[in-house]
């Protein structure tokens, strides 16, 4: 598997179970795409697929200049772990 196609997943999967258990409620912050950069090492592009991956699932959404944040009944969406 490619290195930044698994570190993308990675990341998904962990903001998605911090979402699923309560670790991040709704209207909470997502990590930043800095903060993606530097805590799994990939690059600006793959760190916003993992936003994009997050608001295609119902999960978050992205408010331009202030970040991504944990959307209402998105534990609900996030379902049983990977």
């Amino acid at each position: 598997m490619h290195p930044q196609r698994s570190k993308w997943r990675q990341a998904f999967r962990v903001i998605k179970e911090q979402i699923r258990v309560g670790e991040l409620a709704p209207g909470d912050r997502v990590p930043t795409i800095h903060e993606l950069m530097a805590d799994y090492e990939m690059s600006n592009t793959v760190a916003q697929k993992v936003h994009r991956a997050l608001r295609d699932a119902g999960l978050g959404e992205t408010e331009p200049g202030t970040g991504s944040y944990v959307l209402e009944g998105a534990a609900e969406k996030a379902g049983d772990p990977d």
